[in-house]
C-alpha cells in the first residue's frame, strides 16, 4: 500500500508549462538548466501545497466545506505573502468578470460574424450536399436497388402452405 508521501511524489505540474513560464520571465540571452527548472517546479508544487493547506485550515475554522478564493487570499496574508494579495485579488476579480460576461451556449456562434439564420441556412445546404453525395455513392445505389426489389416483391419472404396434417411446405 502506498503512503501519503508516495501519493505526494506523484503530484506535479506539467514541465512544459513551467518551462514556458520560466522562459517568458527570463531575458532572451539567459538560459535555465534542466536541474534549475526541476527545482523551480518542485518549489511551485510545494508553494501550492502550502497555500492550499493553509486555505483548508482557514476554511475549517470558518466551518466551511469548500475552499473559496477568499480563503486562498487570507492564507497568503497569514503565511506572510501579503505583498501578493492585491495582485491575486485583482486577477480573481478579472476572472469573475470574464466568467460572468461569458454566455453559456446562447452566444456560442456570435463570434463567427454571421447571424444565426444564415448559419442555419448554411448548415441546411451542407446537409443537402452530403445527402446528394451519399445518394450518388455506389452504396446508396445498391440500397436503392434493394428497396425497389423489395417493393416489387423480389425479396419477399417465401410463402408457405399448410396441408391437412398442419405441416408446412414451401409453395
Amino acid at each position: 500500500m502506498g503512503d501519503k508521501n508516495d501519493k505526494e511524489d506523484n503530484l506535479s505540474l506539467p514541465k512544459a508549462t513551467v518551462s514556458k513560464l520560466i522562459k517568458e520571465m527570463l531575458p532572451q540571452d539567459v538560459k535555465c538548466s534542466n536541474e534549475t527548472r526541476d527545482l523551480i517546479l518542485e518549489c511551485c508544487v510545494e508553494f501550492i501545497h502550502l497555500i492550499s493547506s493553509e486555505a483548508n485550515d482557514i476554511c475549517g475554522r470558518e466551518h466551511k466545506r469548500t475552499i473559496a478564493a477568499e480563503h486562498v487570499i487570507k492564507a497568503l496574508t497569514e503565511l506572510g505573502f501579503s505583498d501578493y494579495t492585491q495582485k491575486v485579488s485583482d486577477v480573481y476579480d478579472k476572472h469573475k468578470l470574464e466568467v460572468s460576461t461569458k454566455s453559456k451556449s446562447s452566444k456560442k456562434f456570435e463570434n463567427l460574424g454571421k447571424p444565426t439564420e444564415q448559419l442555419i441556412r448554411e448548415q441546411q445546404l451542407l446537409f443537402a450536399k452530403a445527402r446528394s453525395a451519399f445518394q450518388a455513392s455506389p452504396e446508396a445505389q445498391q440500397l436503392q436497388q434493394l428497396q425497389q426489389q423489395q417493393q416489387q416483391g423480389g425479396l419477399q419472404a417465401p410463402s408457405v402452405q399448410t396441408d391437412i396434417n398442419n405441416t408446412t411446405t414451401p409453395k
